[in-house]
């Protein structure tokens, strides 16, 4: 069969449906086979194609068995597809019919809209606008709502969901969520400075990494800036890895760059690698320990290090962001001590706006 270059899109729509409408999505299989037509047919073999087996079969195993039977002695003959773009403009018709059939007071144009949706695109639109969040939860799935309360914390699941609930037994009012949906899309898929300044973030001096995450994270998703901050651990992010991170990584760093570091740094800041590099009493502490004294007894090497503080922090920092990537644990580190980072600025910028 062929495949055309939109696969990848086209699979994707098919998935976002049947993860937040699974019933809507066997209706529609079931649609297309009692049609029998001939774009019918080959939408299920389009369908079959571009879906892995494992996924294939999760679906299969939802009809009845009259269907299951059908579904055996009609799909999977490898009819060639002549047209798909032709044919994914029928596929979404049908599915908006489908939708439409069990939700008949839904605008087919909304229902676009909450696919594009992605988890974290949920949870930042209902703070966004909280008198859309319930009609909005009342348009997902079930399985997709779980994804979302697993993200966020049980103070404002329980305010979502309050929401929720309030939406589909409260008094009607007139819906925003179809306005503020499209916004919110605009804002989200066509901002081109935030896609710049993530590129700036690759190569921007660690103390104005702060300043642009700030402003990155009241129009961007932290779930869209991970991946860039994994790559370039900032500076901050640093200081919140554990342990084992931090020791993972020192242990590659060399002696005297290491000595010439902890000397440099605040004592604060000495003590957590110090403390990370190796266990007091062992011949690796001991040795820079050495290290350390032999720069201490030298004045002028200490100043000399001590006006370098910048220079050789950047130095580890650019360090740390090579081995992590040859380092999958060091790198999933990263990841979450960024999580906790982004936290903890979104915190702190509501904080000085509540105020």
């Amino acid at each position: 069969m062929t495949i055309e270059m939109n696969s990848p899109r086209d699979l994707e729509y098919f998935m976002e449906f049947k993860l937040k409408y699974p019933d809507v999505m066997k209706d529609f299989i079931r649609q297309q086979l009692s049609a029998s037509t001939k774009d019918s047919i080959s939408t299920l073999e389009y369908l079959r194609t571009l879906m892995t087996s494992e996924d294939m079969a999760a679906l299969i195993n939802c009809l009845n068995d009259q269907d299951r039977l059908k579904w055996k002695s009609t799909i999977g003959t490898d009819k060639a597809i002549i047209d798909p773009t032709r044919l994914m403009t029928y596929i979404k018709g049908e599915m908006m019919k489908a939708f439409i059939a069990s939700k008949p007071l839904v605008d087919p144009e909304l229902l676009e809209l909450t696919l594009k949706l992605k988890v974290h695109d949920v949870i930042r639109f209902s703070e966004m606008y909280p008198d859309d969040a319930g009609e909005l939860f009342n348009l997902l799935n079930p399985v997709f709502i779980s994804k979302v309360l697993d993200k966020i914390e049980m103070n404002q699941a329980e305010k979502f969901l309050h929401a929720a609930l309030e939406s589909d037994h409260g008094i009607q009012k007139k819906s925003t969520l179809h306005v503020n949906l499209k916004k919110y899309l605009n804002i989200s898929l066509k901002n081109g400075m935030a896609t710049k300044l993530i590129k700036v973030l690759e190569a921007i001096e660690p103390q104005k990494e702060k300043m642009i995450y700030s402003q990155m994270l009241k129009v961007t998703s932290s779930d869209d800036l991970i991946d860039t901050a994994s790559k370039n651990c900032p500076l901050e992010v640093l200081w919140l890895l554990p342990k084992t991170a931090l020791n993972e990584v020192l242990q590659a760093f060399p002696l005297q760059k290491k000595a010439r570091l902890f000397v440099s740094l605040d004592k604060e800041l000495k003590t957590i690698l110090v403390e990370a590099s190796s266990s007091e009493g062992s011949s690796a502490r001991q040795m820079i320990d050495m290290e350390i004294k032999q720069i201490e007894e030298n004045p002028q090497e200490l100043r000399r290090c001590q006006a370098q503080t910048a220079l050789l922090t950047i130095e580890f920092l650019k360090f740390v962001r090579l081995h992590s990537q040859s380092n999958e644990q060091v790198l999933s580190d990263i990841r979450l001590a960024c999580h906790v980072w982004f936290t903890q600025i979104t915190q702190k910028s509501s904080g000085q706006i509540a105020a």
